[in-house]
């Protein structure tokens, strides 16, 4: 096969290019190769060049298209796997939020359950009389009352009138049911120890608070020669 070499110049060179790509040639030979076979009538080459020149373009195409649909593959998987997993969170999200809502309506419940209590304890104990409250506790410190009542004075005087023990303690008053307050006293009489261990034994939690208090405030000493506790009151 013979070459054959030709020269022109730049602008000649443009206009051929322009010409040879407007007729889906790759490169200027092609096309000049190509106008030499119509010119000498071989036709059938010329088609066949064409066509070899169409499926070489097809082919680059599919290359290119293929190339980049590869590199375009890996991120299109990790773009589903996000979404997945966004879905995911989604939905663990929506159940967080119903089992929220879930206990916030169970605290609501409750909460109103326990305003209703405390409305209905605070109505029952408005309508018993000191005396009778002091009965069922047998013993009352003023802390525990201070928030519920504010006029402790005549509450504690009205105790005193009818018949309460009234001590005036370190820090608060006490208020002792009669009758528990006499067996109080007999039983801290007979006790002869003053390990807190063994008197924790004795007395139960009411009598070892209002005895403790009692020994906080100095009106319950022990008495070593004697080995007995005594009331200063």
């Amino acid at each position: 096969m013979k070459t054959v070499i030709i020269k022109i110049d730049e602008k000649t060179y443009e206009e051929l290019l322009a010409k040879a790509k407007s007729e889906g040639f790759l490169t200027i030979s092609e096309y000049l190769r190509a106008l030499l076979m119509r010119s000498v009538g071989k036709e059938t080459q010329v088609k066949e060049t064409e066509k070899t020149t169409s499926l070489t373009s097809e082919k680059l195409i599919q290359l290119l298209e293929r190339r980049i649909q590869d590199k375009i593959n890996p991120f299109t998987s990790k773009i589903d796997e996000l979404s997945r997993k966004y879905g995911e969170f989604i939905e663990r999200l929506e159940a967080i939020e119903e089992k929220l809502k879930s206990l916030e309506e169970k605290v609501a419940i409750y909460q109103q359950g326990i305003e209703k209590t405390a409305a209905k304890k605070a109505k029952e104990i408005s309508k018993k009389s000191a005396i009778d409250i002091l009965r069922e506790q047998k013993v009352i410190f003023e802390r525990d009352i201070a928030t519920r009542i504010r006029d402790r004075d005549s509450f504690f005087s009205k105790l005193e009138r009818e018949g309460a023990k009234v001590i005036e303690g370190k820090d608060e008053r006490i208020a002792v049911e009669p009758t528990y307050w006499q067996e109080f006293v007999k039983k801290i009489e007979n006790l002869s120890t003053n390990n807190d261990e063994e008197i924790q034994k004795i007395l139960d939690a009411i009598e070892l608070r209002l005895f403790k208090k009692l020994k906080e405030s100095a009106l319950l000493v022990y008495n070593t020669s004697l080995r007995k506790w005594q009331i200063l009151i």
